[in-house]
């Protein structure tokens, strides 16, 4: 932790924080769609408008029922990566394009971090 600390800005390390959410491993044992829409309104405030904020939230709803249940994203659940590559393979970012953007947003901004430093 000292290492992250030396390494990353306080926000910087919140943001990383956040990004596990929507890690897919355990079956999204850590995903919380209240954290995901705080995620969004602090850090990526300008990249959405509210009125998808709004359907943001409305999307990650029927996403979390839906990730566990699809025979097909389960062979997607390894890392963040796999999750949104699967998204694509399956079609489900047509249906969830928001969050599909909200994961490449995570992993774009993690990887600038990561080597802004």
């Amino acid at each position: 932790m000292q290492e992250l600390n030396n390494r990353f800005n306080k926000q910087a390390i919140e943001l990383l924080k956040l990004s596990t959410i929507l890690n897919p491993k355990n079956s999204y044992k850590l995903f919380s769609v209240e954290d995901i829409c705080l995620l969004v309104n602090k850090f990526y405030h300008e990249d959405f408008s509210n009125q998808e904020k709004n359907y943001l939230r409305f999307q990650l709803q029927h996403y979390e029922l839906d990730i566990l249940n699809h025979p097909k994203l389960k062979e997607f659940m390894s890392s963040i990566v796999d999750s949104c590559q699967g998204l694509v393979e399956t079609e489900k970012s047509t249906i969830y394009p928001l969050i599909d953007r909200l994961i490449r947003l995570i992993l774009t901004l993690s990887i600038s971090i990561a080597t802004a430093k």
